[in-house]
């Protein structure tokens, strides 16, 4: 016994170490055989992080292993992820393994793989990257290196896409697991597959069918590999809590078509089930709500899908004496009737027909009728609809379960509409119908998810073919009111041709409209909290042609507060241009025309031309972000200014201008000021000992300025303050840095005496030397830079110390008074120099003059 278990023993160690060994002996010849395959047969990027074999998790099959594999397009598809995969496994033949001949797959297993499978226009596929066959043999060798022998797939946790351009058709299939077993390697087998989807997303046309729906299938599949054949056994498909049926079978008899023939209908015909793929009802207590009624969908698919045609198809959806009611509510919708029908006769696209020829249902005792009718949704679609109703609101409250949330008023509506588009594309309205109107009174809408509550105690919408007149309009949102009424027009355009204008004009008046409100919730909170609010990026929709007179009592804008807002708007191009628009605010009026775009929502643009009048200079500076930076002055002054600027910029996210794109220029008139406690004044007058120059008045001051690259730039001004005349110019800039250059003129008086005694020393010196006699005069000029910051400023003189006490100043302006004067004196020493010259030429003329003209009457007599 003891040698029979110890022989065990020993055939068993042999087995796990050959076990282990096998996978290790033929790794590196499986690896290349892998990667030979790989870079002989595919156009794409194909990497993976690691490559493992294995025998004893697979036994009596050998494992291949691949971690974070990843499949990745070029060309048209170099952006797009084919496949990214965590594990792929591969179950080969043990025996194909060791002869080393062509290695047999059995079973395939994907581990969390996302997939993109996609088609574009032209009906390229990113999953077409085999690359074409060779004839040369080496190319056989490698393709014959692995062979497809299947008996089992699964994938795990999948998220698969199909998104076709070429077909407009778009699947996609969230947290996928699905399982296959079938042997492949037989001619006719029967394929057993069990699908689960967590979220399956079905759209064509760009119409979902199926929106985020749970699936649960037992799908056995007979499959004729020769004929390329499947036929449906028996099975369930389960659509939320719909459960369905199908019959019949698909074939692929070549690379271009699929054959089909398939019935298909509902196992079970409770309401409740159809309701459940209604994604907003089965999403909210929906295993408490209560429906009956009887519920019925059947159809047919016949014919072949390829490029060219699609099969014929007849789908039949039918609910009879429905009623749904939640019983927490005390009412319910009642008596539903709905019948509908999707067909197409022939497998061509355009003869596609949707009909529902009455549908009813009552919420409460309150009816709602309609119809629809749509055909050649191709070529030129028909439209045949009505919709006629009186629906109280309120009532909606007791038949749907509404968590914070209130709404009441009064909605009626009798509308009809039937035509074709290309009566609207041609202008010929009087051969499409469209007639009825919509009302509402007493509208109420708020709630905790509600941004603000809306209030329309009143609002009609008449509908013609031409236009929408909206009439009687008076609304709340929040805090803000208005009063309107206009016309929509080109709406039917609008609706059935791409990129058409929706163009509208209306008048709009309010009493009070805030709009940091209306832009955003976390407005609100703003009388909580003292802390500014700070603006998003309100983008200009497209496609619209909006023009609207606006006339507004008083508006609530950032920190703006505007009264008596009045004139034009016009949205048009992702662009809202003012026209005319007057707004009072700041203790003055600004009026505005100009633009802002958000062609580019990421760099939306404004270009104003402003004119602002009588505009209070405090609550400008406490008003206007652009007048702290460029102006700081402005926080020292009071007073009221003008100003006409035209003005441009790019801005921010949050709304602002961006400083470095700032371009701006006008004419400012200071109507009265007074400038009082402003550190660059101070320095100045500090300077020059002029204490005077501290208490600046200015009345009716005009200059011309611009802004440019962050700088203002103020073009040369006189002002006078007591006394003292003073030419400036220069500029300063977002970085608070000042460069100016002044010219004052300074009554010698208030520089003082020893100012004096020095200037008249100087002069008295430079007379004696000259032979002159020039006074000083009432009044000395100054040159000076002031520069720094406006925090720290500096006072350079053109003549003497850049800084210093008043002595030093009255010593520089004696300087520049010498340097100029000098001037004056030797102009006055050449003048009288060239005046005596002038004499001495004058007489030593008339000298000349006289002899010359005795020399010549005494010739005469000597002739005589």
């Amino acid at each position: 016994m003891k040698k029979i278990l110890l022989t065990i023993a020993i055939v068993f160690a042999v087995l796990l170490v050959a076990a282990a060994a096998v996978p290790y002996l033929f790794k590196d010849q499986i690896v290349a055989k892998v990667k030979s395959v790989i870079n002989q047969k595919v156009n794409a990027k194909v990497d993976f992080k690691a490559f493992d074999l294995t025998l004893i998790r697979s036994f009596p099959k050998m494992g291949i292993r691949l971690n974070d594999l990843s499949v990745v397009g070029i060309d048209s598809f170099a952006n797009d992820t084919l496949a990214n995969i965590k594990q792929l496994q591969l179950d080969l033949n043990l025996m194909s393994v060791i002869k080393g001949e062509t290695y047999e797959i059995n079973a395939v297993s994907l581990q969390e793989p996302t997939i993109l499978a996609k088609v574009l226009k032209s009906g390229k596929a990113n999953w077409d990257i085999m690359k074409p066959d060779s004839t040369a043999k080496p190319a056989d060798t490698a393709s014959a290196s692995f062979k497809a022998a299947l008996e089992k797939y699964n994938i795990e946790k999948g998220n698969i896409t199909y998104d076709d351009a070429s077909l407009n058709f778009y699947l996609k299939a969230e947290n996928l697991n699905h399982s296959g077993k079938g042997n492949f390697t037989q001619d006719i087998f029967t394929l057993a597959t069990v699908s689960d989807i967590e979220k399956l997303t079905v759209k064509y046309g760009g119409i979902p069918y199926l929106n985020g729906v749970v699936l649960d299938a037992n799908l056995p599949l007979e499959m004729d590999m020769k004929q390329m054949k499947f036929t449906f056994g028996e099975n369930k498909i389960k659509l939320n809590e719909l459960v369905l049926s199908a019959v019949g079978y698909l074939a692929m008899p070549n690379a271009t078509d699929m054959v089909m023939d398939l019935k298909f209908d509902a196992q079970q015909s409770d309401l409740k089930n159809f309701l459940s793929l209604i994604p907003a009802i089965y999403a909210a207590n929906f295993k408490d709500m209560q429906a009956t009624g009887k519920f019925g969908v059947d159809g047919v698919v016949k014919g072949t899908y390829n490029e060219k045609s699609i099969p014929t198809f007849n789908l039949n959806l039918a609910i009879k004496d429905g009623k749904i009611k939640y019983p927490s509510l005390p009412s319910a919708i009642n008596n539903i009737q709905v019948k509908a029908n999707v067909a197409n006769p022939d497998g061509v696209l355009d003869h596609t027909a949707v009909n529902i020829p009455a549908f009813h249902l009552e919420f409460g005792q309150a009816p709602l009728d309609g119809r629809l009718l749509v055909k050649n949704p191709m070529s030129d679609p028909f439209v045949d609809m009505a919709l006629k109703g009186n629906l109280d609101l309120k009532q909606l409250t007791t038949i749907f379960p509404l968590k914070d949330m209130t709404i009441s008023g009064n909605l009626q509506a009798d509308v009809q509409a039937a035509g074709r588009k290309s009566s609207v594309d041609k202008g010929q309205y009087q051969d499409f119908k469209a007639s009825g109107q919509m009302q509402a009174s007493n509208f109420l809408y708020k709630g905790k998810n509600v941004p603000m509550p809306v209030s329309i105690p009143a609002a009609k919408m008449t509908f013609s073919p031409k236009n929408i007149t909206l009439s009687n309009l008076t609304a709340k949102l929040g805090r803000s009111d208005f009063q309107a009424n206009g016309s929509v027009n080109n709406y039917l355009n609008y609706v059935f041709k791409k990129n058409q204008l929706l163009e509208g004009n209306f008048n709009l008046t309010s009493n009070y409209i805030d709009v940091n409100e209306l832009m955003g919730p976390n407005v609100v909170q703003e009388s909580k909290s003292k802390e500014e609010v700070p603006l998003a990026i309100v983008e200009v929709p497209a496609n619209i042609n909006f023009n609207m007179a606006l006339k507004a009592n008083k508006v609530k804008y950032d920190k703006y507060d505007i009264s008596n807002a009045r004139g034009a708007l016009q949205v048009k191009d992702r662009t809202v241009y003012f026209k005319n628009l007057g707004l009072d605010m700041v203790g003055g009026t600004i009026k505005m025309n100009g633009s802002y775009t958000t062609v580019n929502p990421k760099k939306p643009k404004v270009d104003v031309d402003f004119g602002m009048e009588k505009v209070d200079i405090q609550q400008a500076f406490n008003t206007f972000n652009t007048v702290k930076l460029l102006t700081p002055i402005a926080q020292y002054a009071k007073g009221s200014f003008s100003t006409n600027l035209k003005f441009n910029s790019d801005l921010d996210d949050k709304m602002m201008p961006i400083y470095s794109s700032l371009n701006a220029e006008g004419l400012a008139n200071i109507i009265q000021a007074i400038v009082d406690g402003f550190e660059p004044v101070n320095k100045l007058a500090n300077t020059l000992g002029v204490s005077e120059l501290k208490r600046v008045e200015v009345n009716n001051l005009k200059t011309k300025f611009r802004i440019e690259d962050g700088r203002l730039k103020v073009a040369p001004f006189d002002i006078k303050v007591k006394g003292i005349s003073m030419n400036v110019q220069g500029s300063n800039g977002i970085d608070q840095t000042m460069d100016y250059d002044l010219v004052l003129n300074v009554p010698r008086a208030m520089l003082g005496s020893k100012a004096n005694d020095l200037a008249n020393s100087a002069l008295a010196s430079l007379n004696g030397k000259l032979g002159t006699n020039v006074s000083v005069g009432e009044t000395i000029k100054i040159n000076a830079d002031l520069m720094g910051t406006f925090l720290k400023p500096s006072i350079k003189l053109k003549y003497g110390a850049g800084e210093g006490s008043a002595s030093n100043a009255a010593k520089a302006a004696v300087n520049q008074v010498v340097e100029e004067k000098k001037a004056e004196l030797e102009a006055k020493a050449k003048e009288k120099v060239d005046t005596l010259k002038k004499k001495a030429v004058e007489k030593a003329t008339q000298e000349i003059g006289n002899k010359l003209k005795g020399l010549f009457n005494k010739k005469k007599k000597d002739t005589l």
